[in-house]
């Protein structure tokens, strides 16, 4: 048998270490409650304001409340834990959302390649940079479409100009020898 294996003699309850140790512990243990006595500390705070001594019973009771609640099947977590059929359904949407996401890592469908295939992803970000290019040429004015938007008297004229023409189409239309003039000639 080792030397650690062999049991410690028992101390005797009279031995001076054993009272120095007792005598320590009891001289911490009310330290401490002359700390607590005086207010000191979460606990000492607890016993001293009536105002934490009423939160703390107050939401102590409103923990009692919601356990009771929650016992008794009411409320979303209550009817989890008592409404088999909830809980199944829940595990439905757990197990399609892990399909979900394995589909989507494996990169199958749309989102699964954009989010797994490089070039379809630089392509996709390309056409975004160019649609952004085109709303900032056209915030600035720049082109005939972003004159178009910024320029009032441009767009009153190309306006004023549809109408003229839907006007002569409309004149053509009523009397069509008035502006159509067809010469034959032979020779």
């Amino acid at each position: 048998m080792s030397s650690r294996a062999r049991a410690r003699p028992a101390r005797s309850p009279t031995s001076p270490r054993t009272r120095r140790r007792r005598s320590d512990l009891v001289a911490s243990t009310q330290a401490v409650a002359v700390s607590i006595n005086r207010g000191n500390g979460t606990l000492g705070k607890l016993i001293r304001d009536p105002v934490a001594y009423n939160r703390a019973n107050a939401a102590l009771a409103n923990l009692q409340d919601m356990t009771r609640r929650i016992s008794a099947g009411e409320g979303s977590i209550g009817r989890l834990l008592r409404d088999e059929q909830l809980a199944k359904s829940l595990t439905s949407a757990t197990g399609n959302l892990d399909q979900v996401t394995g589909r989507l890592s494996r990169g199958e469908g749309t989102a699964g390649k954009l989010l797994t295939d490089q070039q379809l992803y630089d392509r996709f970000n390309s056409i975004a940079s160019r649609v952004d290019k085109v709303a900032t040429d056209l915030e600035q004015g720049q082109g005939s479409a972003g004159q178009l938007l910024h320029d009032k008297q441009l767009y009153e004229n190309m306006n004023g100009a549809a109408n003229e023409l839907r006007s002569l189409i409309a004149e053509i239309r009523k009397d069509p020898k008035k502006y159509l003039n067809v010469k034959v000639s032979i020779f």
